[in-house]
C-alpha cells in the first residue's frame, strides 16, 4: 500500500513544530521578569499561541 505526502501536512507540521518551539522558549524568556513573576497579558499571549502551534503541528502530523 503506497502512501503520498501531503505538501500541506508537510508544512503544517514543520511550521507547528518551530512555532510551538519558538512561542514556549518566548513564553520563558517573555512571560516573566527578572523576578519571576508572571506577566499575565504576555503569558497569555504566548501561551495561546503554544495552543495553536502544537494543534497544527498534531494535525499537520495527521494529515502527512
Amino acid at each position: 500500500m503506497e502512501h503520498e505526502v501531503s505538501t500541506l501536512g508537510s508544512l503544517m507540521v514543520e511550521i507547528g513544530f518551530f512555532g510551538w518551539i519558538g512561542c514556549t522558549l518566548a513564553l520563558i524568556f517573555k512571560g516573566f521578569t527578572e523576578d519571576n513573576e508572571l506577566v499575565p497579558r504576555r503569558a497569555l499571549l504566548w501561551g495561546i499561541l503554544i495552543v495553536v502551534f502544537y494543534g497544527m503541528w498534531i494535525a499537520g502530523l495527521k494529515i502527512a
